[in-house]
Order: C-alpha cells, then structure tokens, then sequence
C-alpha cells in the first residue's frame, strides 16, 4: 500500500521530447497529452484500489486513503468537474467501493 501511495504521487513522464520535433511550435499540445496521461495513470489506480478491495484484500481505511490521495491529485490537476466525474465514474463501475469514496 505503502509503496502505491509512493507512485501514485510520482507523475508519469510521458516522454513528450520525443514530440516536440514534430510539434516545436505547439508545446500546448504536449501538455495535454501528459496530462491526460496522467489522468489514465491515476484512474488506473483508483480502479485497481476498488478491485482490491471488493475482493476482500484491502481494508476500507487503506481504500480510502489511497482514493483520496488519488482524488486530490485530480482535483488539482484537472478541477471539481473531472474530480466529479471520477467519482461518479468510480461509484458506478464498483458499487461495493462506494464506501472509500469521497462524498461530492
């Protein structure tokens, strides 16, 4: 668990250098795309946290503090409507985790 919370903290190098010949002029576009990058990392987690947890393997307090770490990054990142959608998101695609959600 430990160790999730370590890398979910860790942001994803996309490698965007490898665009940016392609791309000098737009660096916009680069941005973008490790963001959304890290936005799939962190949904990953989140789902990967509610998978464990439905099968019995993690606690509800562990669940809940890996989600909010995840979900504070997200709302950082990305703001409250991408934060709601995740959760909403998540709540749907594993009702048993309603529990270590954030409540919106």
């Amino acid at each position: 668990m430990l160790l999730q919370l370590i890398l979910t903290a860790l942001p994803v190098d996309a490698r965007p250098e490898l665009q940016v010949e392609e791309n000098k002029e737009n660096s916009t576009e680069i941005t973008i795309d490790t963001e959304m990058i890290n936005l799939g990392r962190d949904i990953g987690w989140i789902d990967a946290t509610c998978s464990w947890f439905g099968w019995g393997h993690l606690s509800l307090e562990n669940t809940k503090t890996s989600i909010a770490v995840i979900t504070e990054g997200i709302e950082k990142e990305h703001g409250a409507d991408m934060y709601a959608w995740v959760i909403e998101r998540t709540a749907k695609r594993y009702p048993k985790c309603k529990l270590g959600l954030p409540s919106l």
